[in-house]
């Protein structure tokens, strides 16, 4: 997957948390700029990040949280969800649901 395409799935993930209700957060600008770290979420007390892991050839969206936000304010989370990239819209939205719930 080209890079344009993972990025636009990727923001496509955000839009979902989004739509759940989580909320941009200021924090981790330090991480975001060194390491390239996305914007965090905040919903109902946790903090969420979409990320991406490559594994054996292929792409893969990862979700990640932390429930504490001075572990989230450094970008300390803990993969909680895993999808391949190249799934479908909906896939991505059941994902994304289910590791909110």
């Amino acid at each position: 997957m080209d890079q344009e395409k993972l990025e636009s799935r990727m923001r496509f993930a955000e839009q979902v948390l989004e739509h759940h209700g989580a909320v941009p957060q200021d924090i981790n600008q330090k991480n975001r700029d060194l390491l390239g770290q996305r914007v965090t979420y905040l919903l109902n007390g946790v903090y969420y990040r979409i990320g991406r892991e490559d594994y054996d050839g292929e792409t893969f969206i990862v979700l990640s949280a932390a429930d504490d936000e001075k572990f989230a304010s450094i970008g300390l989370m803990e993969d909680i969800q895993a999808f391949r990239a190249d799934v479908s819209d909906e896939t991505v939205r059941k994902k994304i649901r289910e590791a909110l719930s």
